[in-house]
């Protein structure tokens, strides 16, 4: 899903009424016969419209008017290009006076959520946890708040993102000591897409789904590879990433040579295949539920023996390009409302608030980021609004601007931004 950001431009000809400053010859004719007229422009795949009796003058100036913005880019994306020509004989010129509404090309990330339905979800004990470190409440599966988790993410970024969903093991995966208890669909069970919330919701099992249902090894490399493949169709230009959710050490692993290896030992290939994706442009999130920092037992019960989880899960999260600082590399999660924290937070960092000005204002000082205004914050950390960012080696001529604090978030979940190109002296 490819989205657009629309600014409302209001700038100024060379000769038109806000340029006029005592020196030129502002003409208000020719202001009217911009903001009276209607023309219309492409950018690449996208539309530039010139909108007729948008602009009023107060005081020989254009005032501005209001536009809303749609749209994501991540500081890895690279919004389309292209030039913008006219249909018919007209063309767009960002010095003319009036109300113009461009619509801006931003790519819109691809997010893959891989996450493991093993029987270890459910399992009872194991599969129960103290969700809400209440004692007076009682325990919950983690599958319970896995679900209720990704319900609430794929909800919020249903506008922000293209989704889609991979289980390991399928839900046809059997509750046995066989090979079918490590099976993976051969394609994802809901493809990447735009506004894909419900279709993720309704192919994943569902909250209170127990272990008559949930079942299974981990087959977590097969997992991943469902994941890279579907993420292999996106365009190029967009940018992609897996967001792999895991309660355990892999097994499963492919050739293995007898049953006790496919279950009791771990799968190394996890680490590469992560890497592998990651030279291909997707990077990769780690997620652990509730992963102690200890090494398995050695015995026959499914589970990979004498393998420390934590460790093996810090090496995928450094193969897959966005570790977390510190000795903790994945996020390690022992309630759901750190699952929920650490999914918010990923995320976030998928949906940059870092945003291209194209076309370039004619008066940069003049931009206004509503409902912020046209001052710019001083410290993007612990301020919220805006400010101009250094120029994109890049990118160069172009200007980009951070949404900071409060605007950042709220451009995140909503999707939404309202950007004006004002006139100098202009309200």
């Amino acid at each position: 899903m490819k989205r657009t950001a629309c600014l409302v431009s209001l700038l100024s000809a060379l000769t038109g009424a806000c340029a006029d400053d005592g020196s030129g010859s502002g003409s208000n004719s020719n202001s009217d016969s911009n903001s009276n007229s209607m023309s219309s422009a492409t950018m690449s795949s996208n539309t530039l419209t010139t909108l007729t009796n948008a602009a009023s003058e107060s005081g020989g100036e254009t005032v501005a008017g209001s536009g809303t913005a749609s749209g994501v880019t991540d500081t890895m994306s690279e919004p389309t290009a292209g030039d913008t020509t006219a249909a018919g004989s007209s063309t767009f010129d960002p010095f003319d006076c009036g109300n113009a509404v461009v619509n801006i090309p931003i790519v819109t990330p691809s997010v893959m959520l891989v996450l493991d339905k093993s029987g270890s979800m459910v399992a009872d004990p194991g599969g129960f946890w103290d969700h809400d470190q209440d004692p007076a409440t009682p325990t919950i599966t983690r599958w319970n708040s896995l679900y209720s988790v990704v319900d609430l993410i794929v909800n919020n970024f249903n506008n922000s993102m293209n989704l889609g969903a991979v289980l390991f093991p399928s839900k046809t995966a059997a509750g046995s000591y066989t090979e079918a208890a490590c099976t993976v669909g051969a394609a994802a069970d809901v493809a990447v897409g735009g506004m894909n919330a419900a279709k993720i919701l309704g192919a994943i099992p569902g909250a209170l789904t127990d272990a008559t249902a949930l079942k299974g090894g981990t087959p977590a490399t097969k997992g991943l590879k469902v994941g890279i493949s579907e993420l292999g169709k996106a365009p190029d230009d967009q940018p992609k990433f897996m967001i792999f959710v895991t309660d355990g050490a892999a097994n499963c692993k492919e050739n293995a040579i007898d049953l006790n290896d496919l279950f009791e030992n771990y799968d190394e290939k996890v680490a590469e295949t992560v890497a592998d994706a990651l030279a291909m442009g997707i990077k990769t999130y780690v997620v652990g539920i509730d992963i102690s920092q200890t090494v398995s037992n050695d015995t026959k019960d499914g589970n990979p023996n004498s393998v420390n989880t934590y460790e093996k899960l810090n090496l995928v999260a450094d193969a897959g390009g966005v570790a977390r600082p510190g000795a903790e590399k994945f996020y390690n999660t022992t309630n759901q409302e750190e699952l929920q924290a650490a999914l918010q937070s990923i995320s976030m960092q998928i949906l940059s608030c870092v945003i291209d000005l194209t076309p370039t204002p004619v008066y940069p000082k003049d931009v206004d980021v509503a409902p912020y205004g046209k001052v710019q914050v001083k410290d993007c950390m612990t301020e919220d609004g805006w400010m101009y960012l250094p120029e994109d080696p890049m990118k160069p001529g172009v200007l980009r601007i951070e949404l900071c604090g409060q605007a950042c978030s709220d451009f995140q979940m909503s999707g939404q931004l309202d950007i004006q190109y004002k006139c100098p002296g202009a309200p």
